[in-house]
C-alpha cells in the first residue's frame, strides 16, 4: 500500500484530503506544520508528499528544499497545494513536481495527480 504524507496547518484541509486519499486505498500520514512533516518523512517510507506552502515552522517550499537535497528522499513526488498564486496562475514554488490550487476541485485533482505520480 502506497503511503502519502499530507502537511497542512488547516485541520479541515488535512481531514478533507486524508479522507479522500484513504478512500482511494492509500495509507495516509498527516502533519500540522513543515517541521513535523520533515520528521515524518525521514522516519517513514513515503511515496508522495502533499504540502501547503504557508505553514508554521517550515514552509512547504523549505520542506521541499530539504527533501530535494537528501539522496534517499529526493525522488519522492512533491505536490504543492496553496491558495496563493502569482501572476498568470504560476505556481508559488518551482520545487514542487505538481502545483494544485486550493479550490472546489482539489479532491479530484489530488486523486488524479496521485494516480499519475505514485
Amino acid at each position: 500500500m502506497k503511503t502519502i504524507l499530507i502537511a497542512d496547518d488547516s485541520p479541515s484541509i488535512r481531514r478533507l484530503l486524508e479522507n479522500t486519499i484513504k478512500s482511494a486505498g492509500y495509507r495516509v500520514l498527516t502533519a500540522s506544520d513543515g517541521r513535523e512533516a520533515l520528521k515524518i518523512a525521514f522516519e517513514n517510507s513515503i511515496d508522495a508528499i502533499i504540502a501547503d506552502e504557508e505553514m508554521p515552522n517550515l514552509t512547504g517550499s523549505d520542506l521541499f528544499k530539504i527533501l530535494k537535497t537528501d539522496p534517499e528522499k529526493k525522488n519522492i513526488p512533491l505536490i504543492m497545494i496553496s491558495g496563493l498564486t502569482v501572476e498568470n496562475d504560476k505556481p508559488v514554488s518551482e520545487l514542487a513536481d505538481v502545483f494544485l490550487s486550493k479550490n472546489a476541485d482539489l479532491r479530484s485533482q489530488v486523486l488524479t495527480t496521485l494516480e499519475r505520480v505514485v
